[in-house]
């Protein structure tokens, strides 16, 4: 009898559950049936140009309400034109699709290049297309959430006069993103306004494609406080570098941002190509960079000025050291796995776009798990040159660990006007003294 009883339950539940489903359907028919006036109504009038309201009023106006006697013939065309323009301007409603060539990666602040690849899906030829990045703006003027942000696109809506069924169209746009991370490309707006734009109809195309936004280099000109942690950087760099013979290891084709030491005029006359003799020091095989990215006070939410700001320094280094032809190992106390064969760069300046990304995909994690990983990272090391990147006062490398590290504290940028030079202060800036980061050598390299 138990058997009985516990088989009929869900059965109740289940008729219960299916007159409950068949009542919400119902109910949302019914909505959509009393509001799709309104709905309709709101379309038009969303579609509506400004020749198609010139239009409206003009067929307002020969009704000849004062008078009494309507102008027929006038008011049938004007009703004509914009009930056979809407229809003709919803039936043409073009359906594109679209492919992305974009690069993997571009720093913050600088604009963007990406090649749109359209294609036509449709049966009927697209006519009077306008094609945009889609920025969309908040329907209320509220205050935008710390970290929110979007893209800023430069580039304007581009035009195309026709596209037939099935025929492809490529386009180039312009976008700038201000803010690192992984970011994604705004979505697509397509625009018709056939016939004789008296109505547009739109259409928005999802993206779905990510790009990784690099930490913007950090240079002099910021503060003093900047200067001081580049100058500590490119003195720990001439450091190592300084008194290594050079050895050559051969010649390469040129191309566009490699750093040039020494040109091969006899190869370059002989095969009509600009081609570069390489160098390599035979000392500094490999450098290790360690990037602290834990604070002492936690941040709550948003964007944390300083951790930016220490991710910019380590991009400075990764970019300056791989265009002096230096491999770079990195590490980040934000990932996970340490894999020392996918933080290698090899000795051209091209490959430090993994390690950018990586940086730009960096987050804030606890002291503690970044001690734990920073201990890990060492044992891998081993006794090659390393240099630490934190905001960290307090940071407690392990005992007996300290050989060949050099410690690089960031710290924020001066308030007021007043700047920190060691021991000492300056105001006003009237003496032009280069203020020192923490910055403390464990051993000399």
């Amino acid at each position: 009898m138990s058997v009985t009883t516990l088989a009929a339950v869900p059965k109740r539940n289940s008729v219960k559950t299916r007159r409950g489903t068949r009542l919400r359907r119902l109910g949302r028919r019914v909505w959509r049936l009393l509001i799709s006036p309104i709905r309709m109504f709101l379309s038009v009038r969303r579609s509506m140009t400004g020749a198609s309201a010139t239009l409206l009023v003009i067929g307002i106006v020969t009704l000849n309400i004062i008078w009494g006697y309507p102008w027929v013939g006038m008011f049938s065309a004007c009703v004509s034109l914009l009930l056979i323009g809407w229809a003709i301007n919803r039936i043409m409603r073009p359906n594109l699709g679209f492919q992305f060539t974009l690069p993997r990666s571009a720093p913050a602040g600088q604009p963007v290049s990406v090649s749109l690849h359209g294609r036509n899906d449709g049966r009927l030829p697209a006519i009077a297309v306008t094609v945009e990045f889609y920025e969309p703006r908040p329907r209320r003027r509220r205050k935008s959430l710390p970290g929110a942000h979007s893209p800023t696109v430069l580039s304007p809506p581009q035009w195309v006069d026709l596209i037939e069924s099935g025929a492809r169209f490529n386009l180039t746009s312009a976008i700038q993103y201000e803010r690192r991370g992984v970011q994604e490309l705004p979505d697509i707006r397509v625009t018709s306004s056939f016939p004789f734009h008296l109505f547009r109809s739109t259409r928005k195309r999802p993206s779905q494609v990510e790009i990784a936004i690099t930490p913007r280099l950090l240079t002099g000109d910021e503060d003093a406080v900047a200067r001081g942690m580049l100058d500590a950087l490119g003195g720990w760099s001439h450091k190592l570098l300084s008194g290594d013979a050079l050895d050559y290891t051969g010649s390469r084709e040129y191309q566009t941002g490699m750093p040039v030491r020494r040109w091969d005029f006899t190869s370059w006359a002989r095969l009509g190509r600009p081609i570069v003799r390489e160098f390599q020091s035979p000392s500094i095989q490999l450098v290790s960079l360690i990037v602290d990215t834990s604070r002492e006070a936690p941040v709550s939410g948003g964007v944390d000025p300083l951790l930016e700001r220490l991710l910019s320094l380590a991009a400075t280094a990764v970019t300056s050291l791989t265009q002096r032809l230096v491999r770079v190992q990195l590490f980040l106390t934000s990932e996970a796995s340490q894999d020392i064969s996918a933080t290698t760069s090899a000795v051209t300046p091209s490959d430090s776009e993994s390690m950018l990304i990586r940086l730009a995909e960096a987050s804030g994690v606890t002291a503690e798990i970044a001690e734990a990983r920073i201990e890990r990272a060492l044992d891998r090391i081993g006794r090659s040159p390393t240099m630490l990147f934190t905001t960290r006062s307090n940071i407690q490398l392990p005992h007996g660990r300290s050989s060949g590290i050099t410690l690089l504290r960031v710290d924020p940028p001066p308030v007021g006007g007043r700047e920190t030079v060691g021991d000492r202060e300056t105001v006003g800036g009237r003496r032009r003294i280069s203020p020192r980061p923490a910055v403390s050598s464990k051993s000399s390299l």
